[in-house]
């Protein structure tokens, strides 16, 4: 490459850095106007910047049951439920937002609010890549916005979750895998120990699936990123995994949660019995196991399909405390969308994902109960990966058996 493209290149780098940077400043401050200051929000990160800046600037421990009642008066929790609204995460999750535990409340709350919308941005982007989607503008402009605005993203950045996070570094690691950075991969699955739970499915799926490819370095990846993140918090404050055990124990008493299928056999009149509720969850793991066994030696349709049942069963069987959790859908809907462009078009695509997302939003206002979602929203989302899923499923089938059968 000759000296003046270089520079050409660097300029262009330099631009899009600076317009990035406007932007962020642009975002977090009507953030900061219209949600931020006229009411302390976002109140599931308020309990991890109450607590990192009880620990970094305080220098208390941040499980500690003093500052978990200090952050129930601010949030509004009930002091009676012992141990609900503390930090209750692995200490590492400081990491992703330690510098701005040095900023006012409503500030921090602005940032952070814009960086999980950049974060929703860079999943889907990675997204992209590893499908090798390349949308025209207009076309990359609405699938971003989509993204955003879809029922459990938008709700991941009102109230300031980290299960977007998670979602990125499932979608990077599967990224990394595709072009064969097996060690940078591994590093991307230990980052999502900051929420552990949501990736546990698709993490095991994919430790089984590069020991079946002898791909060692993930595991060496892995390992090593959990232990760099271990080494890193215990040199911040050495007793984090004591007390982080003694917190989740006594939030374990008070939690409450949600599992889909539940809800559905208690709006089908089942909820008693919980029979269905037992065959439907036992039916999906059998499906999810079936589809790793399927594909242990696949890198290309199999494979992506036992990371979607994989990421849907961690959706639906475990008991989950809000539908936020389903951010990490956002990688199947958005394979999914994807394929319909190229089966539909894309306009046809466009009308159909507004459809959706807008009767999310409607579901919604129509069945808010005060300032709680009603249970019913934990429904949608995962019916229409299911559907996708099942549908992908047949195309699959009917591929194989007229490949199958003798030409006439």
């Amino acid at each position: 490459m000759s000296l003046s493209k270089q520079k050409n290149h660097w300029s262009l780098f330099l631009v899009l850095i600076i317009a990035f940077l406007f932007l962020f400043v642009t975002q977090s401050f009507v953030t900061y106007r219209f949600l931020a200051e006229p009411r302390t929000g976002a109140n599931d990160y308020y309990s991890r910047w109450a607590g990192a800046r009880a620990l970094l600037i305080e220098d208390r421990n941040p499980y500690d049951l003093s500052v978990t009642l200090e952050i129930q008066e601010v949030i509004r929790i009930n002091p009676e439920e012992v141990g609900r609204g503390g930090f209750h995460y692995p200490l590492h999750v400081i990491f992703l937002f330690f510098p701005l535990v040095y900023l006012p409340y409503p500030w921090a709350q602005a940032v952070w609010q814009t960086v999980i919308v950049w974060f929703a941005v860079g999943t889907a982007s990675l997204i992209f890549m590893r499908e090798g989607w390349k949308p025209k503008p207009l076309g990359l402009l609405g699938v971003l916005l989509a993204t955003v605005f879809l029922y459990p993203i938008a709700r991941t950045v009102l109230l300031g979750q980290f299960t977007i996070h998670v979602t990125f570094f499932i979608a990077l690691s599967l990224l990394l895998l595709q072009k064969e950075r097996d060690g940078w991969a591994g590093i991307a699955l230990a980052a999502t120990s900051v929420k552990p739970q949501l990736a546990v499915f698709a993490g095991l799926w994919l430790v089984v699936w590069v020991l079946c490819q002898k791909r060692y370095r993930f595991i060496w990846g892995v390992l090593g990123g959990g232990l760099l993140f271990f080494l890193a918090t215990t040199a911040v404050y050495p007793r984090w995994i004591i007390s982080f055990i003694e917190d989740m124990q006594r939030y374990a008493d008070v939690a409450g949660g949600r599992n889909p299928l539940l809800v559905m056999t208690e709006l089908l009149g089942l909820g008693e019995t919980q029979i269905l509720h037992y065959i439907l969850s036992t039916l999906l793991l059998s499906v999810m196991l079936y589809s790793w066994w399927r594909a242990r030696h696949d890198d290309g349709v199999l494979f992506n399909l036992a990371v979607y049942w994989s990421l849907l069963v961690t959706a639906v069987v475990p008991f989950q405390t809000g539908t936020t959790n389903q951010a990490i859908l956002l990688i199947p809907l958005l394979a999914g969308i994807y394929q319909l462009t190229k089966r539909w078009g894309g306009w046809k695509t466009a009308v159909l994902t507004i459809l959706i997302i807008t009767s999310l939003w409607v579901l919604f206002g129509i069945t808010i109960s005060g300032n709680y979602e009603h249970q019913i929203m934990f429904l949608p989302i995962p019916f229409l990966v299911l559907i996708g899923l099942v549908a992908a499923e047949w195309q699959l089938y009917q591929s194989k058996h007229s490949v199958s059968q003798p030409a006439a």
